[in-house]
C-alpha cells in the first residue's frame, strides 16, 4: 500500500469508527447498529480499508490485545459491592451453566443450519456463546432495566467474552487435535484460566502498592493503569493464548474492589480510550468480511439468529436460574437481552484464519458469526426497551430537577415545582430544613397538596465527587440541574461533576452579567442557558427584589401581563417533564396541558411555602 492509501484507511477507520458512535449517542439506538454496516462498507467499496494489507501479520495480536484492554476497562466498573445478593447465584449460574447450555445449543444449531463439520459447528458455537459489555452496557443504558437485571446482564457479559474465547480455543485446539500433539484441551482452559488470574492479581497489587506509596502523580494514575494493563496482558499471553483477558478483566476486578486507594482517575480513562478501540475494531473486523458471502448466506442467518433468539437464550436462562431468586418477568427479561459484540468478531477472524493456514475450509465462519453478531444486535437494539416496558422491569426516566445555588428564589422555585408535580432536590445552605435525599419528607403543614414529599435536600458537599453526586442523583430520580454560579466555588465545582454524571446537554446555567475567572467561563461555556438568553442572575434579583413571587403562572398571566411583569422559569409537561432551558420556555411552544411556573409581580406570596420568597 502506498503512503496517501495508508492514511485514507487509517483516517477511514477513525471516522467512521467514531462518527457512527457519535450518530448512534445523538440519536440514542445502539452503536453497533451503524459500527457493523460502516466496516462491510469499508471493506466491500471501493477496499477504503484492507486490514491484511494494512496491518500485516500484527493484526490478530493487536485486536486481541485491544480486546484485553476493554475488558479490562469493564472489569473496573464491577464492583462485588454494588453487585445485588439477589444477582449473585444467578451470575455464577449463567456464567457456568447458561454457558455450556449456549454453547451446546448454539453448536446444534450451526449444525443444522450451515451443516458444517461437527467439530466446526462446535467451535462456532464456542466463539457464540460470547455477549460483551461493550454491546451490553450500551443497550442497558438506553433500556434502563431495573435492578437486579441490570447488574445480572453486565456481570454475565463481561465475565462470559473471556471465558467464551477460551471456550473457542479449546475448540480449536479439538479441531487441530489430529495435526497437533501436547495437553488436552481441557487441561489447557484450566492453564489459561489459572494463569490468567494469576498474572492479573499480582499486577492489581503492584499497581494498588504503586498508587498507594505515591510513586504516580495524579495526572498519571490513567496511563500507568494502562501500562499494567498492556504487560498484565502481554505477560499471560505470551505463555499461553487467550490468557491475556483473562488477565486483564482479573487485574480490573481487583483495582475496582480494593479499598486502599481511590480509582477514580483510573475507572475514567477508558471513555476516550474505549470510543476508539471499538469503533476501530468493528470497522476493522467488519472491513475482513466478503459482502456476496454475508449475502449469500442470509438465509442461514437468519434463520439461526431466530433459533439463538427465541430457543437457546430463553432455555440456557431458565435451566440456569431455576430455584433462584429471580422474579419470573426479570428471567423473561434476561432471556430477552445476549447480544454477540466485538470478542466474538474477533475471535471468529483468528480462528478463520489460523483453520486455513492448517488448510481447513472454514469459509462459512466469519461471514456467519459476523451476521449473527448484525442480527442480534439489530433486533435486541429494537426490541430490548419495548420488551422491558412489557414486562414492567424498566426504571422510569428520571424527571427529577437539582437547583444548586444560595439564592432564596431557588428554594421557592423548588417548592413551587413541588406543587405542579415535579420532584427536586436543592442543594443550599437554605435548604438544610428540608428531608436529606433518600429520606422521606414529612407531610406539609397547613396544605393538603402534599408537594413538599417531592422536596428534598442534597448537602452541599455531596454534589462535588463524580461517584458520589452519581448515587445522590440516582436515589432522588434527578435528571437535569440548574445551576446559579454566582462567585461560590463550590457551584463551579459542582458543574463541572455535574457535567460528568448527567451530561452537558442537562446541566444549565443562569447566565451572569459578570466575566468571573478563567474557570468560571470555561464552566459557563460548557453548560446549557437556563430560562432564557436575556435572563440573568442580576435581572432575576432585579424581579424579586422588586416584589416578584414564584407562582404557578396562569393563561391569564401568560397573555395580559405587562412586558417585564412575569417571568417562565419552567415548563412542565403532563407526563411530569421539566423544560428549564432557554429554547424551552417559550410558553407558544409548549404541549398541550404543560404547567408553566415563574416569576410575577404582584404575586401574594411563593406557592408551597407560604412565606414570601
Amino acid at each position: 500500500m502506498s503512503d496517501e492509501q495508508i492514511i485514507v484507511a487509517l483516517a477511514a477507520i477513525v471516522v467512521l469508527g467514531v462518527g457512527a458512535q457519535w450518530i448512534a449517542k445523538r440519536r440514542d439506538f445502539p452503536a453497533l447498529l451503524l459500527l457493523l454496516p460502516a466496516g462491510l462498507l469499508a471493506g466491500n467499496v471501493g477496499d477504503l480499508v484492507d486490514p491484511e494489507a494494512l496491518f500485516g501479520e500484527t493484526l490478530f495480536p493487536g485486536v486481541t490485545m485491544l480486546v484485553g484492554l476493554l475488558l479490562f476497562s469493564s472489569g473496573l466498573r464491577l464492583r462485588f459491592a454494588d453487585l445485588p445478593p439477589v444477582a449473585r447465584g444467578p451470575v455464577l449460574r449463567l456464567n457456568t451453566i447458561g454457558a455450556l447450555l449456549t454453547l451446546a445449543g448454539s453448536a446444534c444449531a450451526v449444525w443444522v443450519v450451515a451443516r458444517p463439520d461437527i467439530d466446526l459447528a462446535i467451535l462456532t458455537g464456542a466463539i457464540l456463546v460470547v455477549s460483551g459489555p461493550t454491546v451490553v452496557g450500551p443497550l442497558l443504558d438506553a433500556v434502563r432495566p431495573r435492578e437486579p437485571v441490570g447488574s445480572i446482564l453486565l456481570w454475565e457479559g463481561t465475565v462470559l467474552d473471556p471465558i467464551g474465547a477460551t471456550m473457542g480455543v479449546v475448540a480449536l485446539n479439538l479441531v487441530l487435535a489430529s495435526e497437533r500433539v501436547g495437553l488436552h484441551p481441557v487441561l489447557q482452559m484450566a492453564g489459561r484460566l489459572g494463569l490468567g488470574v494469576a498474572v492479573g492479581v499480582v499486577a492489581g497489587a503492584l499497581l494498588v502498592f504503586v498508587m498507594s506509596r505515591f510513586l504516580v502523580t495524579d495526572q498519571m494514575e490513567a496511563a500507568v493503569s494502562l501500562l499494567f494493563a498492556v504487560a498484565a496482558f502481554s505477560v499471560a499471553e505470551y505463555f499461553l493464548s487467550e490468557a491475556g483477558l483473562f488477565a486483564t478483566v482479573t487485574l480490573g476486578l481487583v483495582v475496582a474492589n480494593q479499598t486502599i486507594v481511590p480509582t477514580d482517575r483510573i475507572a475514567g480513562f477508558g471513555e476516550t480510550l474505549e470510543v476508539l478501540i471499538i469503533g476501530g475494531l468493528f470497522i476493522v473486523l467488519g472491513a475482513l468480511v466478503d459482502l456476496d458471502e454475508l449475502l449469500d448466506r442470509a438465509w442461514q442467518v437468519i434463520v439461526l439468529v431466530a433459533v439463538l433468539v427465541v430457543v437457546v437464550r430463553p432455555l440456557s436462562v431458565f435451566a440456569s436460574l431455576v430455584g433462584t431468586d429471580v422474579a419470573g418477568n426479570e428471567r423473561s427479561m434476561i432471556s430477552w437481552v445476549d447480544p454477540r459484540g466485538v470478542v466474538a468478531a474477533a475471535t471468529a477472524a483468528a480462528f478463520a484464519g489460523t483453520l486455513g493456514g492448517e488448510g481447513i475450509e472454514s469459509d462459512f465462519l466469519v461471514p456467519v458469526v459476523f451476521g449473527v453478531i448484525l442480527g442480534t444486535g439489530v433486533l435486541y437494539g429494537l426490541t430490548a426497551a419495548p420488551v422491558a416496558s412489557l414486562l414492567k422491569v424498566r426504571t422510569p426516566e428520571p424527571h427529577g430537577l437539582l437547583l444548586v445555588g444560595e439564592q432564596a428564589w431557588l428554594v421557592d422555585l423548588a417548592h413551587c415545582l413541588a406543587a405542579v408535580g415535579v420532584r427536586v432536590s436543592v442543594a443550599s445552605e437554605r435548604s438544610v430544613g428540608l428531608p436529606e435525599v433518600g429520606v422521606p419528607g414529612p407531610p406539609s403543614q397547613g396544605s393538603d397538596s402534599g408537594q413538599d414529599d417531592l422536596v428534598t435536600h442534597l448537602p452541599m458537599d455531596s454534589v462535588v465527587g463524580e461517584e458520589q453526586l452519581r448515587e445522590g442523583l440516582e436515589r432522588s430520580g434527578i435528571g437535569k440541574a440548574v445551576v446559579v454560579l454566582s462567585h461560590d466555588p463550590r457551584s463551579q465545582m459542582a458543574t463541572a461533576d455535574l457535567v460528568e454524571v448527567l451530561g452537558r446537554r442537562r446541566v444549565y446555567r443562569v447566565r451572569s452579567d459578570e466575566g468571573g475567572s478563567v474557570e468560571s467561563r470555561m464552566i459557563r461555556a460548557a453548560t446549557a442557558v437556563a430560562f432564557g438568553a436575556s435572563v440573568t442572575e442580576t435581572s432575576i434579583g432585579e424581579m424579586v427584589d422588586s416584589g416578584a413571587r414564584v407562582v404557578e403562572l396562569s393563561a391569564h398571566d401568560l397573555a395580559d401581563s405587562e412586558p417585564g411583569s412575569s417571568l417562565v422559569l419552567a415548563v412542565v409537561d403532563p407526563d411530569g417533564t421539566v423544560h428549564v432551558g432557554e429554547h424551552r420556555t417559550d410558553p407558544t411552544g409548549a404541549v398541550e396541558g404543560a404547567r408553566f411556573v415563574g416569576l410575577r409581580l404582584g404575586a401574594a406570596e411563593t406557592v408551597g411555602t407560604g412565606q414570601p420568597g
